[in-house]
């Protein structure tokens, strides 16, 4: 009887370990499978420059290319033809001209640290409409090609005749530009008729 006791004890105790292992398993194979790309997986990618940003599958704009009209639009591209983009723009990526949004492919492809250093549109937009500590640091902590985008996005708000002046101040002097002559000169610009 005690041999009987003993083997059902065995047999739940097994059953029950059995289960546990087909829990880690399938835990094991979902992780696995949210680090996992599909070539054929679309990956939301987004243009931080402020005009027309033009990438392709392959060098000097030839092969599949995706065009953005804007700071923010975004595209979904299918990872096969993105990965092509990044041997061919690395330095737009690492400037900060467009930003993938997808953490996988970032992972994947050991950008951490790019991404450390370079500016999200939510952040650059921070830079123009915040405190002007937190501008400053956001500004001097990205790369020189955000830089611009961010001196060029504020030229466009004193242009438009909004802009937070504490702000224009010091990127102006950190930049060693003044923001407020280069918007009143493209203002002028802008007032000049254009003749056929």
């Amino acid at each position: 009887m005690a041999t009987k006791l003993n083997k059902s004890a065995s047999n739940e105790e097994m059953k029950k370990r059995l289960e546990e292992l087909e829990r880690e398993n399938e835990s094991l194979k979902s992780n696995e499978n949210s680090t996992a790309i599909r070539l054929d997986e679309y990956i939301e990618t987004m243009s931080l420059y402020p005009g027309k940003l033009t990438l392709s599958t392959e060098p000097l704009g030839r092969g599949r290319p995706f065009s953005f009209n804007g700071f923010g639009e975004t595209k979904r591209i299918l990872y096969n033809d993105l990965a092509s983009i990044l041997e061919n723009y690395r330095s737009f990526l690492e400037g900060g001209l467009f930003y993938i949004l997808d953490k996988r492919v970032i992972k994947k492809h050991g950008l951490d640290d790019t991404y450390a250093r370079i500016l999200n549109k939510d952040m650059i937009l921070k830079v123009i409409s915040t405190d002007p500590k937190v501008a400053v640091k956001l500004y001097n902590s990205t790369t020189d090609q955000q830089r611009e985008i961010i001196e060029g996005m504020l030229v466009q708000e004193l242009k438009n005749g909004n802009p937070d002046l504490n702000i224009i101040a010091q990127i102006s002097k950190l930049a060693n530009k003044d923001l407020i002559q280069i918007a009143e000169d493209a203002k002028q610009l802008d007032q000049v008729p254009v003749t056929a």
